[in-house]
């Protein structure tokens, strides 16, 4: 009896399963489509602090004078006659007055080639030796020449380093050293400041080698504020190239001193709500604004300001941003309240026994003060391949032998207790689903040749009267549909002489169909490579996971031509392609700046699309073409 009652339990187990499984994935994706909702709402973020009691913010008092204000409108002024200088004569100009404040000064010179342009430009630095420090750490003070749109001059920005640095100078308790760098040519010219820095060469990246140094770079801050007005809320940009994050302390240390000590207004980037004194959530509607944004700048993996740079190198960065007001009556700030800001925050950062390390690294802002935890972030994302048509193999019947002593020692048959399997056992064959998705693969290297030479692929199409950035996608595009029709005709031809050779079998003795096992595969790669980029870059593989997840998993071979051209319009949707026409934005434009991030600064996007994601929706475009067998 204990046996059969066992059984009876098993099968109905296994019949419950059997029915919700298929729905289960809906329910899964719904749940973490309404999370990512869920967590902007303040019950799910916590109130940020200070995990180094060592740094103490905004405890110290600033000696950020107005005196030293009215040095930095002076360099204000004349920074704004440089505008129209070239870049010798800016870094001349600039080495001149940091000589005459005591510094010691040097220049790096270096140019990049850029989708065969030369780009040049000239870096200036000073260090300041800590009085009270051995030169084994450092701590950076960066201005840009241009702001971050690449257009506005960043003349307060540097006017306000010059002055700050002057400032820094005058008092002896400094134990790190600190170094001030007026950059040329946005990223680029950090970029080739840090690898010469590091002593890292490349050979499509020549710089001057670097005749001042210090010592390990603790963190670095970076101004912009552009033009010459005064600002409504000060802007913190903290995304890096990839995705990277710093660590969390040092932005608490920054919305710290603004809080308590310079009273100056905080916001995340330069859009969506300005926090006041008193507001440390704002609203539902803000904060999502915030997440969305956040989470847009890391996918891309654009760095947002300068600062991004130096976390690849574990250097810990912010860039602090001048939001432009026009409005008259609101409260503005300038020069005194930059300087008192980032002298506190470098008093602060003098106070590391280490490097940062307490604080979190992987995180989500929904404002200043407020953050999502990465344990909170990383929803279950999850699909199941079963299939609820395909049939159970034929119930085979269990026998039972009942154990010594007991009153009935016979075998006992059992046939209706036999268990129905959700599933059927099946051969696999496994050598040409592999060999279809490592054709895939190899037509994404292809497409990643193809876009890296984009440049000279344009200079040749454009002699015939065809735009560059239009060659580029359809090159791709053919490459895309070649390999997906000459797999698809393979796995016609196979199926076909299969059926032909095979005896009719039972059903539990039929080799699966190669296109179910092609989408065990794919679902499999797919579920991989999120989970993998999640760790890595959390918002990525969140916009990956919105957009494949479901359609990966509902696409099956089908003789209906109205619904396998539905399946074929969602592929064109979500491929590389169409999404690049869906989002409007400058397809010429948007090639030539994803080419440039990944030959210069080392952006993975493109080379995740191209090698990664792109070869994944052809093999599902090949799933969807496979014969119904």
């Amino acid at each position: 009896m204990t046996m059969r009652t066992r059984l009876l339990r098993r099968r109905n187990i296994i019949r419950t399963l059997k029915k919700w499984i298929p729905k289960l994935r809906f329910i899964l994706f719904a749940v973490g489509v309404t999370w990512l909702f869920v967590l902007p709402s303040k019950q799910y973020s916590k109130r940020t602090y200070i995990s180094e009691n060592a740094l103490l913010p905004g405890q110290v008092k600033t000696y950020y004078s107005w005196s030293e204000v009215n040095e930095a409108s002076v360099y204000a002024e004349s920074i704004e006659s440089l505008v129209n200088a070239s870049s010798l004569e800016k870094a001349a100009a600039i080495e001149r007055e940091l000589r005459k404040s005591g510094f010691k000064t040097a220049t790096q010179n270096f140019t990049v080639n850029i989708l065969g342009k030369p780009i040049t430009g000239v870096n200036v630095f000073a260090i300041l030796n800590a009085p009270r420090g051995d030169g084994t750490e450092a701590l950076v003070l960066s201005a840009p020449w241009k702001s971050k749109d690449g257009i506005t001059d960043n003349i307060n920005g540097v006017a306000a380093a010059l002055s700050i640095g002057n400032s820094l100078k005058k008092y002896t308790y400094w134990s790190k050293d600190i170094i001030l760098l007026i950059s040329d040519g946005a990223e680029i010219g950090v970029q080739a400041w840090l690898e010469a820095y590091h002593d890292y060469q490349r050979s499509d990246m020549i710089g001057s080698p670097l005749l001042l140094r210090s010592g390990a770079i603790q963190a670095a801050v970076n101004l912009d504020f552009p033009g010459t007005h005064s600002y409504r809320a000060l802007g913190l940009f903290f995304e890096g190239l990839n995705g990277q994050l710093p660590n969390l302390d040092l932005l608490n240390i920054v919305v710290r001193i603004c809080r308590v000590s310079a009273y100056i207004p905080v916001m995340l980037h330069e859009t969506g709500h300005i926090y006041q004194y008193n507001d440390d959530y704002g609203d539902y509607k803000s904060s999502l604004h915030n997440l969305i944004t956040t989470m847009k700048f890391q996918a891309l993996g654009h760095p947002t300001g300068n600062h991004g740079l130096f976390l690849r190198y574990k250097i810990d960065a912010i860039t602090l941003y001048g939001k432009v007001d026009e409005e008259v009556n609101q409260q503005k700030f300038r020069f005194y309240e930059i300087g008192s800001v980032v002298e506190s925050t470098f008093r602060s950062l003098n106070n590391l026994l280490e490097h940062f390390h307490q604080s979190f690294f992987f995180y989500l802002l929904p404002s200043p003060e407020r953050y999502i935890s990465i344990d909170h972030a990383l929803a279950l994302w999850a699909s199941t391949g079963d299939d609820p048509n395909i049939q159970s193999a034929p119930s085979s019947s269990v026998t039972v032998t009942a154990t010594p002593g007991s009153s009935k020692d016979a075998k006992h048959t059992v046939d209706d207790l036999a268990v129905a399997l959700p599933y059927n056992r099946r051969p696999r064959r496994i050598a040409f689903p592999l060999a279809v998705l490592i054709g895939t693969h190899a037509a994404g290297l292809v497409i990643l040749f193809v876009v890296k030479n984009h440049f000279d692929i344009s200079r040749l199409a454009e002699l015939f009267g065809i735009p560059g950035y239009l060659s580029t996608l359809s090159l791709t595009s053919s490459i895309s549909i070649v390999t997906t029709s000459v797999l698809v005709t393979t796995l016609e031809s196979r199926s076909l002489a299969n059926s032909r050779s095979q005896p009719l079998r039972p059903a539990n003795l039929t080799p699966s169909p190669d296109w179910a096992v092609l989408k065990c595969f794919s679902l499999a790669y797919t579920g991989m490579i999120i989970s993998c980029l999640s760790v890595l870059n959390y918002s990525l593989a969140v916009f990956v996971a919105l957009a494949v997840v479901i359609p990966f998993s509902l696409f099956r071979p089908t003789e209906q031509q109205l619904l396998r051209a539905l399946q074929l319009f969602v592929l064109l949707v979500i491929s590389p392609p169409g999404l690049l026409l869906l989002s409007g934005v400058d397809i010429r434009a948007f090639l030539e700046w994803q080419l440039s991030e990944y030959l210069v600064l080392g952006n993975y996007l493109l080379p995740f699309v191209c090698c990664t994601y792109w070869p994944t929706i052809l093999a599902y475009g090949i799933i969807v073409f496979a014969p119904v067998r």
